[in-house]
């Protein structure tokens, strides 16, 4: 067994997947979900987005929904790193308006707009998560994508300087032609 693990990617996003994994379940748990994570390297684009589906299903049958959740939960709270939230929270604090932060951050085939005056729709026309965006069949469900549900808890909460609430209304992996998100302030 402790050669297996030895052979399990210790860098890089992978990496940091098999440490949250290794913190939350047991050696034995985390070969069983990791396996083929030695060969990830020499993977495409479309191959390691299907490992990474393969994953999932394999954490969530071995762990259950809701721990395999705080997994990609941790995962995208590493995500969302100190160069994110110090760029967004400079974006926040130069904005005059909140429409004019939501302008800022908008991107090429992202939008943020206000529903209301504690709720922004964000939109993504396209995946960004770089280890899944080229996955050539659907996800069962929206599991893997907890981590960018998370990831936008943090970007926001360090924009504004409180926790805000992100609720994942769709997302593109798993069969919708855009992710949504609502973020309550």
């Amino acid at each position: 067994m402790e050669k297996n693990i030895e052979n399990i990617p210790k860098t890089g996003r992978i990496g940091r997947f098999a440490k949250i994994l290794e913190k939350e379940a047991s050696k034995e748990l985390m070969l069983k979900v990791l396996q083929g994570s030695e060969k990830y390297d020499s993977l495409n684009s479309s191959e390691k987005a299907e490992w990474w589906k393969d994953t999932i299903k394999r954490l969530e049958n071995e762990i259950g929904t809701e721990k395999s959740i705080n997994i990609m939960k941790i995962c995208g709270d590493k995500c969302c790193g100190a160069g994110h939230k110090k760029t967004v929270k400079k974006k926040y604090d130069e904005s005059k308006s909140l429409e004019e932060f939501l302008d800022k951050i908008s991107i090429e085939g992202v939008t943020y707009k206000l529903e209301n005056d504690n709720t922004i729709i964000a939109e993504y026309k396209r995946c960004f998560c770089g280890q899944v965006k080229n996955t050539k069949k659907t996800f069962p469900n929206k599991l893997y994508c907890e981590c960018g549900n998370e990831f936008n808890k943090q970007y926001f909460s360090a924009a504004f300087g409180k926790i805000v609430d992100v609720e994942l209304i769709r997302s593109v992996i798993s069969g919708s032609d855009s992710c949504k998100f609502l973020i309550r302030i």
